[in-house]
Formats: structure tokens, sequence, C-alpha cells
């Protein structure tokens, strides 16, 4: 389980257009596929859980956002 200062302190640091491409893959049903991009790293660097998915030859499914840090998104994305 990720603490919720830690969420908040990486969702602090992350620009405007990060927040928007993370909200809309939040809102996403399960899985939630990543990019290896600069939002990616961000959550690797936070220490936030990420789950590595099976390659599907498609780029943007190498990394998960976990429905834990999904509900944080959804729910910081409505009071921005």
């Amino acid at each position: 389980m990720t603490g919720t200062d830690q969420l908040e302190a990486w969702w602090a640091g992350l620009t405007p257009d990060q927040r928007a491409r993370a909200a809309a893959i939040a809102a996403r049903p399960a899985p939630r596929g990543l990019a290896i991009d600069d939002l990616t790293a961000s959550m690797i660097v936070a220490g936030l859980p990420t789950s590595r998915m099976v390659w599907t030859g498609t780029p943007e499914h190498l990394v998960e956002m976990l429905d834990e840090v999904a509900d944080f998104v959804t729910g910081a994305a409505g009071r921005s």
C-alpha cells in the first residue's frame, strides 16, 4: 500500500500535461497500460507501485498503473 503523502508528493511534482495524461490513464478500466515515458519514470522514481505487463506487441503496454494509484489520480484530478 502506498502512503497518501507519497502519492501527493508525486502528484505535486507533475506538470499539467503529465496530470492530464495520468487522469486519462486512470479513467481506463484495468489493466491501465502505460508507455515508458516521463510519466512512467516519475512514478518509478517516486517509488509508486507498478506492474510489469506482458508484451503484447504494443509499446504502450509495458507498465500498468495499479488501482490504488488510479484511485488517487481520479480523486486528485477531480479536485484540481
